[in-house]
């Protein structure tokens, strides 16, 4: 059944990039976060790259994605943007860096619900859609025309509010708030949670179309499946720390379970 909604075996999954890894986009140097401020995370991700973290829960992957994109505070290291430090104190601050975070909890994180699919696609880059002060509609309506047909959203119409969708159709959703800008590096917390098996399919091959166009992915992921199937390298956190990192010719549930539990591989 699952090969008939996607067209294929899940064992399948790894779409090869169109190109090898370019030059390396984030590098996280020595971050300490807040849940853990006696371990340092060091990592790196880069151009056309899709780099799995991986990691048991409470590991510290959600809070390293949070320290990164601003919401939480850094306790210490550097964070390089193509090769430069950035001050990154707000949100705010890593968008226009072009840093963006597709959260782990959608609903209460990633959208406003009660608003319309085009609303919630303009609001984090509202001063582009502005006229003398006031939104401009029809632009808003346009963009997310396009986002629309881009992402395979399934609705009938953009004015339709968000909380309406099927969890497949908000994550692409969130996905369209950040597509709409200039994307240089994206941070997927839980890509798929909660989603049907054929727009999990859509949006792996998202990821990869969007890192063939150049941007940087780090790919948090509970799915050993995915992890397995969508990364180019993995990087496994274990209490606060990277245990160790994967190429994908070490690529097995086993190295990761090892790495998971602080073992090496």
């Amino acid at each position: 059944m699952i090969r008939l909604m996607i067209g294929r075996d899940l064992k399948s999954l790894y779409l090869p990039p169109a190109a090898p890894p370019g030059e390396v986009v984030l590098d996280v140097v020595g971050a300490v976060t807040e849940t853990y401020p006696d371990r340092a995370v060091s990592l790196s991700v880069c151009r056309g790259e899709i780099l799995g973290l991986a990691g048991l829960v409470g590991s510290g992957r959600t809070e390293l994605a949070r320290a990164v994109f601003g919401i939480d505070p850094l306790r210490g290291g550097v964070i390089k943007l193509n090769g430069e430090p950035v001050r990154i104190a707000t949100p705010r601050a890593a968008i226009e860096h072009g840093i963006y975070l597709v959260p782990e909890d959608r609903k209460n994180s990633g959208l406003l619900l009660d608003v319309s699919i085009a609303e919630n696609i303009s609001l984090p880059d509202l001063a582009s859609y502005l006229r003398l002060w006031l939104v401009n509609t029809s632009r808003e309506t346009e963009n997310a025309l396009h986002q629309r047909e881009r992402l395979k959203i399934r609705t009938p119409d953009v004015a339709t509010s968000v909380g309406s969708l099927s969890g497949g159709n908000q994550q692409k959703v969130v996905l369209a708030k950040w597509l709409s800008m200039r994307p240089k590096v994206l941070i997927f917390d839980e890509p798929t949670r909660g989603v049907d098996v054929g727009a999990k399919q859509e949006i792996y091959e998202m990821l990869r179309r969007l890192t063939d166009a150049g941007v940087a992915i780090l790919m948090i992921s509970s799915d050993m499946e995915e992890v397995l199937g969508v990364s180019d390298r993995i990087a496994v956190m274990h209490e606060g720390a990277i245990s160790g990192f994967l190429d994908r010719s070490q690529f097995s549930e086993h190295n990761v379970l090892q790495l998971d539990v602080g073992h090496t591989v």
